[in-house]
């Protein structure tokens, strides 16, 4: 596997595969400058121009009471909550120090155990720790935002991700589109020549006309508008 966080020239954005062939989130670009994100589908896998999001933050995961480490150090023992954690699910995420001596600094994780949960881990990093840790310090655990990935499900705060332009099985790898021209489901009513778009609030996986308020995630060409329903073209905006 390669190292750091490559730009690949020349993918193909429809090659998945079951062993992933490059870190988590590496940059891709097509022959024709569109750009696109390494990543891995979650249970249900992508289905072809549906929109994708990050994996929430687990409740029970966040805020929690850590051992007091050391400068050098690159293992933690985390007190899980009662949600259960499967081998390797946070593996290229991040430990966020929450609360306490070094709040503020996020580390990335080089490996977490499996666990039922309601019980302590270790877990152990890529890189040592820069500032010890005293009593009550507290951390979150958080994915890497291209695991795991999953349709937009209607809720406009929630972290878009890239769109696949073909379906990526459950828990396979493969490019999700960031940047470019892009097919994406129309959801709530036609789109705007010219206007910016956004997480559709009825349609898993779709976009719609963005508001004054929600997160553009890209724009609708001038021309002819998209029909709702439709998988209309867009110009991605997510890098």
């Amino acid at each position: 596997m390669l190292t750091g966080v490559p730009v690949i020239y020349g993918i193909n954005p429809h090659d998945t595969e079951a062993v992933p062939q490059h870190q988590l989130g590496s940059y891709g670009v097509t022959s024709d400058g569109r750009g696109y994100r390494y990543a891995q589908a979650g249970a249900a896998g992508c289905a072809a121009g549906l929109l994708q999001m990050a994996t929430d933050i687990e409740t029970n995961h966040e805020d929690l009471a850590v051992n007091t480490f050391a400068v050098g150090d690159r293992t933690l023992t985390v007190t899980i909550g009662a949600t259960a954690i499967t081998v390797d699910e946070y593996e290229e995420g991040f430990v966020n120090i929450t609360d306490g001596t070094g709040q503020g600094i996020l580390y990335k994780i080089a490996h977490c155990p499996a666990t039922a949960g309601s019980e302590d881990i270790v877990i152990t990093l890529a890189e040592p720790i820069v500032v010890a840790a005293e009593a009550a310090t507290t951390v979150t655990l958080v994915r890497n935002k291209y695991r795991d990935i999953l349709p937009t499900d209607g809720t406009e705060g929630d972290l878009p991700v890239g769109v696949p332009n073909v379906a990526i099985a459950a828990n396979y790898y493969g490019w999700v589109q960031t940047k470019g021209y892009c097919s994406i489901l129309v959801g709530n009513g036609d789109t705007t020549p010219g206007g910016d778009i956004t997480i559709d609030t009825t349609t898993a996986g779709g976009v719609e006309t963005r508001a004054t308020v929600e997160r553009t995630v890209g724009v609708q060409p001038a021309g002819v508008g998209a029909d709702v329903g439709e998988y209309g073209v867009f110009e991605l905006t997510l890098d």
